[in-house]
């Protein structure tokens, strides 16, 4: 997956990560005045010798150059996606995208966000017993700030719970999780249906009434519509497993129907994919 990256990347970023652990690399941010990634966990610079204090400075062309290689030089052709800024590639890769917006796109890029996925299976082993049950599972809330490892988590719940039998509708947003493309996908389970590139609501409505699922599984809750589209799936008996950027209890303020939540995963800033705790809907320790 890395090496696909490394492709579209300006050559003197692409040999200085050549000097790092692929396994541990997350999000590479390059900016006009300076490349940073997170990198196990932690932000630091990126220069040509690795890692640094403060890295390698970028022309604003490299920067346009990484895009249009990621678009397969079609601008144009991904700009539904550009627009709502960002940009999906295969394997789960996204590209978040900064530059001048107007009403029809996105231009004169002066940033890029590129999110390196990691599938790893049974990071979830140890919290699928806290949120399966006979039929489906306890409506589940990851939570973290970002960067945290909430993605990965959410996969591999979704594929044990669906290979335990359990049919799972997964609204695929920005094509993250399952990251279907051509055809190939990473693991969600024998189980899972998968709706890409719509909209929670869409998905989740559309889903209910023609795919007759158990689970509906959603990454990054964000607006008041994904809130009121989770709010008629539970009403409909479908139970929830989804996430939000928030740091413990404060998903509270960010959801007003906090209570339909009956299982909370909170995952740490101090490291990519550590457990903090595992709550009930009250906010008790499990």
């Amino acid at each position: 997956m890395v090496s696909d990256i490394k492709k579209i990347l300006p050559i003197r970023v692409r040999n200085a990560l050549s000097k790092l652990d692929e396994n541990r690399i997350y999000e590479l941010r390059l900016r006009q005045c300076g490349v940073s990634l997170n990198y196990g966990g932690r932000f630091f610079g990126l220069s040509d010798s690795g890692l640094c204090g403060h890295g390698m400075k970028l022309e604003r062309s490299e920067i346009e150059e990484v895009l249009l290689k990621a678009s397969g030089y079609s601008i144009y052709a991904v700009n539904d996606q550009i627009k709502n800024g960002f940009l999906s590639l295969a394997g789960g890769v996204r590209i978040g995208v900064c530059g001048e917006v107007n009403d029809k796109t996105i231009k004169n890029f002066t940033s890029l966000n590129i999110r390196f996925p990691h599938e790893i299976k049974g990071c979830a082993d140890g919290v699928i017993k806290y949120i399966k049950r006979e039929r489906g599972c306890f409506n589940t809330l990851i939570v973290s700030p970002p960067g945290c490892g909430k993605t990965t988590l959410l996969r591999d719940l979704i594929r044990q719970i669906s290979d335990g039998e359990h049919n799972v509708l997964l609204a695929d947003e920005r094509y993250e999780i399952a990251a279907f493309h051509d055809g190939i996908s990473l693991d969600v389970g024998q189980s899972t249906d998968v709706i890409s590139g719509a909209s929670k609501a869409f998905a989740f409505e559309q889903g209910i009434r023609y795919m007759r699922p158990d689970v509906l599984a959603a990454d990054e809750i964000m607006s008041d519509d994904d809130v009121a589209a989770i709010v008629r799936a539970v009403n409909s008996g479908v139970d929830i497993l989804a996430t939000i950027h928030a740091r413990g209890r404060e998903y509270r303020q960010k959801i007003v129907r906090a209570d339909i939540f009956e299982r909370i995963i909170v995952l740490s800033s101090g490291g990519v994919g550590k457990i903090e705790g595992i709550y009930n809907g009250e906010y008790e320790k499990l």
